[in-house]
């Protein structure tokens, strides 16, 4: 099914208010409730599904988008709904400002697959520079439609240029409570593929060994936490991907819960 026909013309709209969350969720599930292929779904499970869904953490992400999404039973195919807020809705984002543009996605229980892939393309077309602006401007849901489908449009043609070089990227992390947030900028730069790795620093090795003891007291004055995070991605992704961690967490040179080597590939075989 082409991108174009799973966003749904009926299903956009310039101005779209709500004063919470809660009622924008609502709000969201009366737009989804426009399309021909949720007309037999009632309306209180669509808003179940997505507040389940946020109830899970939210899908508020930076510079005012939000991606809500929820999967249902009972249907075959996947919509996509756009609404432009321009006051702004408060969506718990991760930047704490309010969201401007919320794209809802709806899809069938068990196509995990195509649920991530959409998630992506819809991150994708967002991070495009201009695109935000654009849709901004938007004063007919024609318009709205039109726009959003045109830089999905262009986003391929980028992709389908060239693959470039492949690297792999070394992820590691020193603070749980940021996994999080590193899957979600994940999920908004298209990467659905990685490998985590439980790690141990050496300065918890060495506290256990007799001859060290003293030195190092790891357990009782840091946080053991450790992990790897291993994704194989092109060389011209490098630059917006740490950008995007960085727009959350700083300049990386000055946080230490998270650094970031990357590798040439010299052979690769296989599924990785």
């Amino acid at each position: 099914m082409e991108f174009s026909e799973i966003v749904k013309l009926e299903c956009c709209e310039v101005d779209f208010n709500s004063k919470d969350k809660t009622e924008a969720l609502h709000n969201l599930s009366k737009l989804l409730k426009r399309s021909r292929e949720l007309r037999d779904i009632d309306e209180d499970t669509i808003f179940t599904a997505l507040k389940e869904r946020e109830d899970m953490g939210s899908t508020g992400f930076n510079r005012g988008i939000a991606i809500p999404h929820c999967q249902l039973d009972n249907i075959e195919k996947f919509i996509i709904a756009i609404a432009v807020s321009k006051r702004g809705v408060i969506f718990d984002s991760i930047d704490k400002k309010k969201s401007k543009i919320l794209v809802t996605i709806a899809g069938p229980k068990g196509d995990r697959n195509t649920h991530l892939k959409l998630l992506a393309k819809v991150s994708q077309i967002l991070k495009e520079p201009g695109v935000i602006e654009d849709i901004l401007q938007s004063n007919t849901k024609i318009g709205l439609y039109e726009e959003f489908v045109r830089n999905a449009n262009q986003q391929v043609e980028t992709m389908s240029s060239g693959k470039g070089k492949e690297v792999l990227m070394l992820l590691t992390v020193k603070d749980e409570s940021i996994m999080q947030n590193i899957t979600e900028v994940f999920v908004e730069y298209g990467i659905q593929n990685s490998i985590i790795l439980q790690t141990q620093n050496m300065e918890n090795l060495l506290s256990k060994t007799p001859l060290f003891m003293g030195f190092f007291n790891f357990t009782s004055e840091k946080n053991p936490f450790s992990k790897i995070i291993l994704v194989r991605l092109t060389k011209n992704r490098i630059n917006a991907l740490i950008k995007g961690l960085e727009d959350i967490f700083g300049d990386l040179d000055s946080y230490s819960s998270l650094g970031i080597i990357t590798l040439d590939i010299f052979f690769s075989k296989g599924i990785i």
